[in-house]
Protein backbone atom coordinates (compact mmCIF):
# COMPACT_ATOMS: atom_id res chain seq x y z
CA UNK A 1 0.00 0.00 0.00
CA UNK A 2 1.26 3.81 -1.04
CA UNK A 3 1.88 6.33 1.45
CA UNK A 4 -1.54 8.26 1.95
CA UNK A 5 -0.69 11.66 1.11
CA UNK A 6 -2.71 13.35 3.53
CA UNK A 7 -1.83 11.85 6.96
CA UNK A 8 1.57 10.58 6.26
CA UNK A 9 4.84 13.56 6.26
CA UNK A 10 6.93 12.88 3.24
CA UNK A 11 10.27 12.91 5.78
CA UNK A 12 8.60 9.52 7.38
CA UNK A 13 8.46 7.82 4.35
CA UNK A 14 10.70 5.00 3.18
CA UNK A 15 13.04 4.35 0.06
CA UNK A 16 10.72 1.95 -1.32
CA UNK A 17 7.39 4.03 -0.49
CA UNK A 18 9.24 6.96 -2.38
CA UNK A 19 10.22 4.82 -5.50
CA UNK A 20 6.64 3.09 -5.80
CA UNK A 21 4.41 6.57 -5.38
CA UNK A 22 6.43 8.84 -7.38
CA UNK A 23 6.42 6.09 -10.28
CA UNK A 24 2.99 5.67 -10.23
CA UNK A 25 1.99 9.72 -10.31
CA UNK A 26 4.75 10.24 -12.66
CA UNK A 27 3.30 7.25 -14.64
CA UNK A 28 -0.27 9.05 -14.65
CA UNK A 29 -0.14 12.59 -15.16
CA UNK A 30 3.12 12.15 -18.26
CA UNK A 31 0.41 13.22 -20.87
CA UNK A 32 0.15 16.83 -19.50
CA UNK A 33 3.07 16.86 -17.62
CA UNK A 34 4.88 19.26 -19.84
CA UNK A 35 2.19 21.65 -20.28
CA UNK A 36 1.73 21.93 -16.58
CA UNK A 37 5.13 22.56 -15.98
CA UNK A 38 4.82 25.34 -18.67
CA UNK A 39 1.90 26.67 -16.68
CA UNK A 40 2.38 26.14 -13.14
CA UNK A 41 5.69 28.01 -13.44
CA UNK A 42 4.85 30.90 -15.78
CA UNK A 43 7.44 30.19 -18.13
CA UNK A 44 10.15 30.23 -16.67
CA UNK A 45 10.83 26.71 -16.19
CA UNK A 46 12.15 27.39 -19.50
CA UNK A 47 14.60 30.19 -18.65
CA UNK A 48 15.85 27.97 -15.93
CA UNK A 49 17.42 24.89 -18.05
CA UNK A 50 18.59 27.37 -20.18
CA UNK A 51 20.79 28.91 -17.69
CA UNK A 52 21.31 25.12 -16.39
CA UNK A 53 22.41 24.53 -19.42
CA UNK A 54 24.96 27.70 -19.80
CA UNK A 55 26.44 26.08 -16.60
CA UNK A 56 28.04 22.95 -18.52
CA UNK A 57 31.90 22.64 -18.66
CA UNK A 58 33.49 24.62 -21.54
CA UNK A 59 34.79 21.69 -22.93
CA UNK A 60 31.81 19.32 -22.04
CA UNK A 61 31.52 15.97 -24.76
CA UNK A 62 29.35 13.86 -22.51
CA UNK A 63 26.77 14.74 -20.12
CA UNK A 64 24.37 12.31 -18.43
CA UNK A 65 20.78 13.66 -17.35
CA UNK A 66 19.31 12.31 -14.75
CA UNK A 67 15.49 11.54 -13.75
CA UNK A 68 14.92 12.92 -17.08
CA UNK A 69 11.39 12.45 -17.16
CA UNK A 70 9.75 13.82 -20.72
CA UNK A 71 13.35 14.64 -21.82
CA UNK A 72 13.28 18.83 -21.43
CA UNK A 73 16.36 19.61 -20.40
CA UNK A 74 18.18 16.66 -22.15
CA UNK A 75 16.40 18.15 -25.90
CA UNK A 76 17.56 22.06 -24.37
CA UNK A 77 21.39 20.47 -23.87
CA UNK A 78 21.54 19.12 -27.03
CA UNK A 79 19.79 22.01 -29.15
CA UNK A 80 22.42 24.99 -26.88
CA UNK A 81 25.64 22.50 -27.20
CA UNK A 82 25.54 20.78 -31.15
CA UNK A 83 28.49 18.96 -29.74
CA UNK A 84 27.34 17.20 -26.76
CA UNK A 85 25.98 13.83 -26.68
CA UNK A 86 23.38 13.47 -24.01
CA UNK A 87 22.61 10.39 -21.79
CA UNK A 88 19.01 10.30 -20.43
CA UNK A 89 17.86 8.36 -17.14
CA UNK A 90 14.30 7.82 -15.57
CA UNK A 91 13.28 4.52 -13.96
CA UNK A 92 9.44 5.76 -14.88
CA UNK A 93 8.87 4.39 -18.63
CA UNK A 94 6.03 6.11 -19.70
CA UNK A 95 8.05 9.98 -19.29
CA UNK A 96 10.98 7.98 -21.16
CA UNK A 97 8.78 7.09 -24.24
CA UNK A 98 7.62 10.84 -24.15
CA UNK A 99 10.93 11.79 -24.07
CA UNK A 100 11.89 9.58 -27.13
CA UNK A 101 8.80 10.92 -29.19
CA UNK A 102 9.86 14.68 -28.48
CA UNK A 103 13.83 14.14 -28.98
CA UNK A 104 13.03 12.42 -32.36
CA UNK A 105 10.48 15.36 -33.62
CA UNK A 106 13.11 17.63 -32.48
CA UNK A 107 15.55 15.49 -34.71
CA UNK A 108 18.06 15.14 -32.20
CA UNK A 109 18.27 11.11 -32.13
CA UNK A 110 21.78 11.08 -32.99
CA UNK A 111 22.48 13.46 -29.96
CA UNK A 112 20.55 12.18 -27.09
CA UNK A 113 20.04 8.38 -26.19
CA UNK A 114 17.62 6.93 -22.95
CA UNK A 115 18.59 4.37 -20.61
CA UNK A 116 16.35 2.88 -17.99
CA UNK A 117 17.71 3.16 -14.39
CA UNK A 118 17.64 4.52 -10.84
CA UNK A 119 19.52 7.76 -9.22
CA UNK A 120 21.22 5.36 -6.73
CA UNK A 121 22.25 2.81 -9.24
CA UNK A 122 23.46 4.29 -12.55
CA UNK A 123 23.63 1.71 -14.94
CA UNK A 124 27.31 3.29 -16.15
CA UNK A 125 31.24 2.69 -15.49
CA UNK A 126 33.06 5.20 -13.40
CA UNK A 127 34.41 8.12 -14.74
CA UNK A 128 32.24 7.94 -18.25
CA UNK A 129 30.70 11.47 -18.02
CA UNK A 130 31.91 15.39 -18.36
CA UNK A 131 28.36 16.32 -16.25
CA UNK A 132 25.92 15.30 -14.83
CA UNK A 133 22.50 17.26 -13.76
CA UNK A 134 19.06 16.76 -13.07
CA UNK A 135 15.67 19.07 -12.96
CA UNK A 136 13.35 19.19 -10.62
CA UNK A 137 13.55 15.43 -9.79
CA UNK A 138 16.72 15.78 -6.72
CA UNK A 139 13.37 16.55 -4.08
CA UNK A 140 11.80 12.79 -5.03
CA UNK A 141 15.17 11.16 -4.15
CA UNK A 142 15.09 10.36 -0.27
CA UNK A 143 18.88 9.53 0.16
CA UNK A 144 19.98 12.97 -1.45
CA UNK A 145 24.06 12.74 -0.13
CA UNK A 146 24.03 8.54 -1.19
CA UNK A 147 22.42 10.20 -4.87
CA UNK A 148 25.07 13.23 -5.33
CA UNK A 149 27.88 10.34 -4.57
CA UNK A 150 26.36 8.31 -7.39
CA UNK A 151 26.67 11.05 -10.16
CA UNK A 152 29.80 12.06 -8.75
CA UNK A 153 30.90 8.54 -9.37
CA UNK A 154 30.11 8.58 -12.86
CA UNK A 155 31.84 11.87 -14.08
CA UNK A 156 35.18 12.44 -14.28
CA UNK A 157 37.43 14.42 -12.00
CA UNK A 158 37.06 18.18 -12.59
CA UNK A 159 33.13 17.53 -14.30
CA UNK A 160 30.31 18.90 -12.46
CA UNK A 161 27.56 17.81 -10.83
CA UNK A 162 24.39 20.58 -11.48
CA UNK A 163 21.17 20.15 -9.18
CA UNK A 164 18.02 22.33 -10.82
CA UNK A 165 15.31 22.09 -7.62
CA UNK A 166 12.55 24.30 -6.68
CA UNK A 167 12.55 25.17 -3.09
CA UNK A 168 10.98 27.56 -0.40
CA UNK A 169 13.16 30.88 -0.04
CA UNK A 170 13.97 31.73 3.68
CA UNK A 171 11.00 33.65 5.46
CA UNK A 172 10.24 36.76 3.28
CA UNK A 173 7.10 38.08 1.73
CA UNK A 174 7.96 35.69 -1.89
CA UNK A 175 8.10 32.65 0.20
CA UNK A 176 4.72 33.35 2.29
CA UNK A 177 3.33 34.03 -1.53
CA UNK A 178 4.76 31.28 -3.22
CA UNK A 179 3.80 28.76 -0.48
CA UNK A 180 0.05 30.21 -0.45
CA UNK A 181 0.25 29.19 -3.88
CA UNK A 182 2.21 25.60 -3.49
CA UNK A 183 -0.80 25.02 -1.25
CA UNK A 184 -3.79 26.65 -2.49
CA UNK A 185 -2.96 27.57 -6.55
CA UNK A 186 -0.97 24.49 -8.20
CA UNK A 187 -3.01 21.12 -6.87
CA UNK A 188 -6.06 22.75 -7.49
CA UNK A 189 -4.74 23.95 -11.35
CA UNK A 190 -3.11 20.77 -11.49
CA UNK A 191 -6.28 18.32 -10.94
CA UNK A 192 -8.33 20.29 -13.81
CA UNK A 193 -5.40 19.77 -15.96
CA UNK A 194 -4.10 16.47 -15.79
CA UNK A 195 -7.39 15.17 -13.64
CA UNK A 196 -5.11 13.88 -10.69
CA UNK A 197 -5.20 16.28 -7.86
CA UNK A 198 -3.51 13.57 -5.27
CA UNK A 199 -0.04 14.04 -7.88
CA UNK A 200 -0.15 17.56 -7.58
CA UNK A 201 -0.59 17.03 -3.53
CA UNK A 202 2.43 15.54 -3.64
CA UNK A 203 4.28 18.17 -5.82
CA UNK A 204 3.62 20.72 -3.63
CA UNK A 205 4.15 18.84 -0.47
CA UNK A 206 7.39 17.39 -1.93
CA UNK A 207 8.77 21.36 -2.41
CA UNK A 208 7.52 22.53 0.99
CA UNK A 209 9.50 19.44 2.48
CA UNK A 210 12.42 20.10 0.44
CA UNK A 211 15.85 20.94 1.96
CA UNK A 212 16.63 24.73 1.80
CA UNK A 213 19.82 26.14 -0.38
CA UNK A 214 22.22 25.91 2.72
CA UNK A 215 21.40 22.54 3.54
CA UNK A 216 21.26 21.21 -0.21
CA UNK A 217 25.18 23.08 -0.37
CA UNK A 218 25.94 21.31 3.13
CA UNK A 219 24.93 18.16 1.16
CA UNK A 220 27.08 18.47 -1.92
CA UNK A 221 29.65 19.06 0.97
CA UNK A 222 29.37 16.05 2.51
CA UNK A 223 29.30 14.00 -0.77
CA UNK A 224 32.93 15.06 -1.40
CA UNK A 225 32.08 17.64 -4.08
CA UNK A 226 34.45 21.35 -4.72
CA UNK A 227 33.91 24.52 -5.72
CA UNK A 228 30.07 24.95 -4.78
CA UNK A 229 28.33 27.70 -6.34
CA UNK A 230 24.25 28.71 -5.63
CA UNK A 231 22.41 30.51 -8.09
CA UNK A 232 19.19 31.71 -6.71
CA UNK A 233 16.77 32.06 -9.69
CA UNK A 234 13.46 33.63 -9.99
CA UNK A 235 13.62 35.35 -6.05
CA UNK A 236 14.75 31.82 -5.16
CA UNK A 237 12.43 29.68 -5.76
CA UNK A 238 14.35 27.53 -7.77
CA UNK A 239 17.93 27.77 -7.24
CA UNK A 240 20.43 25.64 -9.17
CA UNK A 241 23.84 24.14 -7.07
CA UNK A 242 26.80 23.28 -8.86
CA UNK A 243 29.85 21.54 -7.49
CA UNK A 244 33.45 20.17 -9.16
CA UNK A 245 33.92 16.31 -8.73
CA UNK A 246 37.44 16.22 -7.28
Amino acid sequence: MEPDLNKKPLNEWSERERIRTVKKIFSTITPRYDLLNHILSAGQDIRWRNFTSRRLPEKATRVLDVATGTGDLAITIAKKHPRLHVTGVDFVKEMMEVAEEKTRRAGLMSKIDYVSGDAMRLPFDNNMFDAATIAFGFRNISNRIGALREMSRVIKSGGKVLVLEMTLPRETVSSRFFKWYLKNVLPRVGRVISGNKDAYDYLSNSIEDFLKPDELTEYFKQAGLHEIKVFPLTLGITCLHEGIVP
